[in-house]
């Protein structure tokens, strides 16, 4: 059971799926536990700039030192950055993190993002809990 207010997650999750929806098919990466969509790289900017503007923090190599806690434990999870790629989150200081991980394909004509919410707060069976959901918002 999950006794955790997810209004402000669910909210931007519905909006981002039905933003980003079109035309994207979403699966479920069991390996990260995220949704998976491939991307174009001739629709990268427009792609970022939306994903920018639901997250609001960006991380990669550059600045991924100077991290808070969640989300270098988010960029354990995923085995680091590499150069490239990026870690978009929500407000890192709000329970409840919503992220995407931007992964550019080496052939650079694609682009990987794998979205998913965390919570430090919960526990691993609140966080799968938390993850049902989220896969019910991008009906997956």
């Amino acid at each position: 059971m999950l006794n955790y207010n997810v209004t402000h997650l669910e909210k931007s999750c519905t909006q981002l799926a039905q933003i980003l929806g079109k035309n994207r098919v979403w699966k479920w990466d069991a390996r990260f536990e995220t949704a998976l969509a491939e991307i174009s790289v001739a629709d990268k900017e427009g792609i970022y700039g939306i994903l920018t503007r639901h997250m609001g923090k960006t991380w990669n190599t550059d600045n991924a030192d100077s991290t808070p806690k969640v989300v270098q434990m988010v960029i354990d999870y995923f085995g680091g950055l590499n150069p490239g790629q990026t870690l978009l989150t929500s407000d890192p200081d709000q329970d409840g993190l919503l992220l995407c991980a931007w992964w550019p394909w080496g052939n650079n004509a694609t682009i990987s993002i794998r979205l998913a919410v965390f919570a430090d707060s919960l526990s691993d069976e609140e966080n799968d809990a938390l993850g049902l959901l989220f896969r019910g918002w991008f009906g997956i």
